[in-house]
This record gives C-alpha cells, structure tokens and sequence, in this order.
C-alpha cells in the first residue's frame, strides 16, 4: 500500500507519521499492494481531524474521525 500523508494547520512530525503507518498497515490484507491511502490531517480550533480515503475498484472508502487529541483521532 501506498500511503499518502498531508496536514492542514498541522507540522506532521515522524511520530505522527509512524503512528498512521502502523495503524493504516493493519488494512493490507484487505487491499492489493498498489492501493493508494490518503491519510489528511487537520486542526480546527480544538478539533483534531483525521481522514482516510481509498479509492478501491471504482468505489471510494472513506472514513473520518475527530477529537480533541490528534494521537486519539488516528
């Protein structure tokens, strides 16, 4: 998988970027190895926002959470 990492509003910081590479590593099995993931970070006021996208034989899968900790949004 490859997975595209970007903030809005947000320095992303390798423990960050490692944090959403373990977590989004754990959907391979479900996925071909080409499958791109884009990961979008955002902070707004005191939301932190992540959203994951995947684009999968023509459907798009999309989930987004937000909290007020960034590390608990991933």
């Amino acid at each position: 998988m490859k997975i595209i990492l970007s903030g809005k509003n947000l320095e992303i910081t390798n423990a960050l970027r490692e944090q959403v590479n373990k977590k989004v590593k754990k959907l391979e099995r479900y996925f071909n190895g080409d499958t791109e993931v884009q990961v979008t970070m955002s902070v707004e006021n005191y939301r932190h926002i992540v959203e994951v996208t995947i684009p999968f034989n023509g459907v798009v899968i999309r989930a987004e959470e937000s909290t007020d900790d960034m590390y608990t949004s991933i």
